[in-house]
């Protein structure tokens, strides 16, 4: 139960309006309610697990990257903003158990005042202001501004789509500064008389309720400034009534971080437009104190069956120890922030290409000229065999990697981003002891790893370089008993004061294919001992399998998100082979997310020293920064390859495979047997061809058609990195990590052939190991928008998509 009192006149009126959501959820861990258990709350339309990309909106809060909070991509001019009609008495001031809301009260007409409006890119529909709450801590990380990304408190303005089809967020940072806000100070006086009268309902003698670790002890005894009588409120208002646009931000210029997302209390309804001020509203330390108060030390009474008498009175916050009443920030999975500047440029750079952050200048340089391939791959041509069309035999075809699949010039170079692991259940990876048993458990978090590749490609060789910087494990990790043969810490630090750093490198060559793919033939760092494949498989996409068959398998799709490619973003698994639990159970370790964008190599270093530095990672334990196309020697039983080991495997020191002898043995007669014979194979293979063609097509859309009906797309026919994990596990019915022929024919139901499935199967499965792992499954999804867009322009076909649930009690909907 709820209890509200609006402002009317010189009065408070009391309103019930039955359970309140903090009966649903907390903030705090136990009881198992709080966050890390909203996926699992039984309640009717819960999209706290996220939606896979389903929506084409995602999971709210979110991190809002350096790289994004320094970077302008555009200007503000797309926002239009329209402050209402309100008086400071047309409003219904709040206090609940998780937080304190105003909005408009409703008149006995069921009209409302108007409390404003909004504009927002990319709809021309406007947004109408339902109301506005508070989150003690802030939802929102944004990094590089606050304590650590973090602030004291945050405001949400919620608006509605004036078709009713969308909400939208207008929302701020508040921070402590130097003087009081006037206008906030009569929010905060509107709220103290609610909490006045709540009192005098709940008398309380003692302290039962003063809350351990949170930021304010709920005395019995405290008084607010404003503690007057009922009769005496009007006297606390301003003639007129708020402009929420104008009044709440302090800053005289401010922009605004845009992206899609969803409510940030159950059911989490994937339905946001989130436009965040990039300024804090800045408020006193005594205003501050004021807040914390009001929602932290909240008493709910309970009333009679009557409504009449209080029966009891209880301290009933759901905020977390800490004093948290704030979700913490989900993961992007693909989606953009974009940051709209008051005097950024005036069209979408990311429309067009991404800029760097100020001060870095990044250039893509242009590919450097490599000479063509000298080795001994010959072609010798017959009188009746012509091979000049195949590269293999060709000796003007190079052997080089970027002559055979140019888009590894865009590949290389130095990249920085934030990556983020998963474990097999979906849950964000955080502590793990370490231990010899287990190869990838890491006593630090993995929920924000800060990521730095180096990726160079030289003639016929390939270096790679991952560096990742883990932040201190938690101080309540820190407390844990450690198990036998285990670790809270790695290298020489403390665990909870030192964080960490790793190095994996992977080291190949072209082939004789000459079709792009590196042979991957050394490894170091947690990928030691692997070998496999590094495959362009189109322009934009590579395809990463490596492992050892007797004891891990990793795989990784990583694509070019921007069209002037200084942006990717990746995803992929890692498998333990092991009989130990609970990978002899469940073999999937874990899944990644990550999202890098490309910078010089000066910035690289200065960003990886940086990473450094911010997560007191000690200087032992800090791996060096080095120039392409060298390496790290990190590892005690595996040194870097020598030049003898890349020549051993370097096509441009071996002999190739594709090389034929000229045999001409016979005459006239032969010659032209031989040559009727040959113009009839081309005939039929070019008629079987065709065949193969239009069969290829076929199964094509067939497949595309059958994804379509079981997942939503966005509007490019897209699906996030999560949705491609969420439609895998659909088709995965044993859930061990692979698609086998049965479970992909099952799901193929009776749309396809016999024939056709078997070569739709074949197509798939690149590695021809007979069933499909995910990245293979990725690597083949990305064709599918590119299909569905043909199938409706050839055929008018439209797939059909189950609309997002959304709340029906729009004032209900808090983000």
């Amino acid at each position: 139960m709820k209890l509200h009192w609006n402002l009317a006149g010189a009065s408070l009126l009391a309103v019930v309006d039955g359970a309140g959501i903090g009966n649903f959820f907390t903030y705090y861990d136990a009881g198992g309610l709080g966050p890390d258990r909203w996926p699992f709350l039984d309640m009717e339309g819960n999209e706290c697990g996220g939606m896979g990309g389903a929506t084409g909106y995602g999971q709210s809060p979110v991190t809002i990257s350096q790289a994004v909070e320094s970077t302008c991509d555009t200007d503000k001019a797309a926002y239009s903003f329209t402050g209402g009609d309100c008086t400071w008495n047309d409003l219904k001031f709040s206090l609940s158990n998780n937080g304190a809301k105003v909005e408009p009260k409703v008149n006995d007409d069921g009209t409302t005042c108007n409390f404003g409006s909004m504009n927002i890119p990319h709809t021309p529909n406007k947004f109408n202001a339902l109301q506005f709450h508070i989150h003690t801590y802030s939802e929102h990380e944004i990094e590089g501004k606050g304590d650590r990304g973090f602030f004291p408190a945050e405001l949400h303005v919620v608006h509605q789509e004036e078709t009713k089809e969308s909400y939208a967020v207008f929302g701020t940072m508040i921070d402590v500064g130097d003087t009081a806000h006037p206008v906030f100070e009569y929010f905060l006086r509107g709220w103290e008389l609610v909490a006045t009268n709540v009192a005098e309902s709940c008398p309380v003698t003692s302290a039962p309720y003063a809350a351990v670790q949170q930021k304010v002890t709920c005395s019995a005894t405290y008084q607010f400034p404003y503690n007057q009588s009922i009769q005496d409120g009007v006297a606390f208002f301003p003639d007129g009534g708020p402009n929420l646009y104008e009044d709440l931000p302090t800053a005289s210029e401010w922009g605004v971080y845009t992206y899609k997302g969803g409510l940030t209390t159950p059911g989490c309804n994937e339905i946001v437009n989130w436009n965040l001020l990039d300024e804090a509203m800045l408020i006193s330390q005594e205003q501050m104190d004021r807040l914390d108060y009001l929602i932290l030390c909240f008493v709910q009474p309970t009333f009679a069956s009557d409504g009449t008498t209080v029966e009891s009175c209880v301290h009933n916050t759901v905020a977390s120890e800490s004093g948290s009443t704030s979700r913490p920030p989900q993961p992007l999975l693909g989606r953009k922030v974009t940051h709209r500047c008051p005097n950024g440029p005036a069209v979408v750079i990311s429309d067009v290409g991404v800029l760097p952050p100020p001060g870095q200048d990044f250039v893509k340089p242009s590919p450097i000229e490599e000479p063509a391939n000298t080795g001994s791959n010959k072609c010798t041509k017959t009188l009746f065999e012509d091979c000049s069309d195949d590269p293999r035999y060709d000796p003007e075809v190079s052997v080089n990697l970027k002559s055979t699949a140019p888009s590894w010039a865009d590949a290389e170079g130095y990249w920085v981003g934030t990556r983020r692991v998963y474990n097999n259940q979906g849950s964000q990876l955080m502590e793990t002891f370490a231990s010899d048993k287990f190869k990838n458990t890491m006593p630090y978090p993995q929920d924000e790893v800060k990521m730095f590749v180096n990726r160079t490609v030289m003639q016929t060789r390939y270096f790679e370089h991952i560096y990742q910087v883990f932040k201190p494990a938690s101080l309540t990790f820190c407390t844990f008993a450690i198990p036998e043969e285990s670790s809270n810490v790695l290298g020489n630090g403390e665990c909870g004061k030192n964080g960490y750093a790793t190095v994996g490198e992977r080291f190949g060559t072209a082939t004789f294919e000459k079709d792009g793919t590196v042979d991957v033939f050394f490894t170091t760092g947690r990928y030691a001992g692997g070998k496999g494949k590094a495959i362009t498989v189109d322009d934009d996409t590579f395809y990463y399998k490596i492992g050892d068959e007797n004891s891990f398998e990793y795989s990784e799709t990583e694509s070019f998100n921007n069209p002037a490619k200084t942006r990717v973003a990746g995803s992929g698994q890692y498998f333990i082979v092991s009989d130990v639990l609970p990978y002899s159970a469940n073999p999937l370790a874990e899944s990644f997310t990550y999202e890098l964008y490309q910078v010089s190599e000066e910035t690289f270093k200065e960003q990886l020293a940086a990473a450094y530095a911010d997560n007191n990672v000690l200087p032992e334990d800090q791996k060096p920064a080095i120039s392409s196309g060298n390496c790290i020697d990190i590892s005690s039983d595996a040194t870097c390859p020598s030049e003898a080991v890349f020549q051993s495997v370097d096509p441009l020191y071996n002999s190739t495979p594709y090389e034929q002898d000229p045999s001409v043995k016979g005459g006239w007669i032969a010659f032209f047997v031989i040559l009727g014979v040959l113009v009839l194979v081309g005939i039929l293979y070019v008629w079987h061809m065709h065949r193969i063609n239009q069969q290829a097509d076929r199964y094509k859309h067939q497949f595309a058609r059958r994804i379509a009906e079981t997942i939503n797309m966005d509007h490019d026919k897209k699906l996030s990195a999560k949705g491609l994990e969420q439609e895998f596990k659909t088709i995965d019915s044993d859930g061990n990590g692979v698609i086998t022929k049965e479970e992909f024919y099952r799901f193929m139901g009776d749309r396809v052939s016999e024939q056709d499935f078997n070569v739709m199967f074949a197509a798939i499965d690149i590695d021809h190991s007979g069933s499909i792992d995910f990245a293979e499954f990725c690597a083949f999804m990305a064709q599918i928008g590119a299909i569905l867009t043909e199938e409706e322009e050839r055929t008018g076909y439209k797939p059909s998509r189950a609309a997002p649930a959304k709340d029906e009690e729009a004032g209900n909907d808090e983000p």
